[in-house]
C-alpha cells in the first residue's frame, strides 16, 4: 500500500491521493499501461473509473476542476 499523498485534505474521505514512484513499482506501471507521467487514474471499490484517466501536466486549478467533475459524475460515498 502507498502512503496517501498530499493534496486530498479538502475531499475529506471522498478521495485519496497516492503518489506512486514509477521506477520502483515497474509492474503497476505496466498492469495499468502508463505510457505518460504524470498520469491521473481514479480508482472506485478497486476498480478503474471508465475516462477517468489523464496524462500530462496540468495547472492545480484545472486538476481541481477536473477531479471535482469526476467525482460528481460518480456516486462516491
Amino acid at each position: 500500500m502507498q502512503t496517501p499523498y498530499g493534496g486530498s485534505e479538502e475531499y475529506g474521505d471522498r478521495l485519496t491521493v497516492v503518489k506512486i514512484d514509477h521506477d520502483a513499482n515497474p509492474r503497476l506501471i505496466e498492469e495499468y499501461k502508463v505510457y505518460g507521467l504524470p498520469t491521473l487514474i481514479l480508482f472506485k471499490n478497486g476498480q478503474e473509473v471508465p475516462e477517468s484517466r489523464r496524462e500530462g501536466a496540468i495547472t492545480k486549478g484545472k486538476l481541481k476542476e477536473y477531479v471535482d467533475a469526476l467525482l460528481e459524475s460518480i456516486s462516491v460515498a
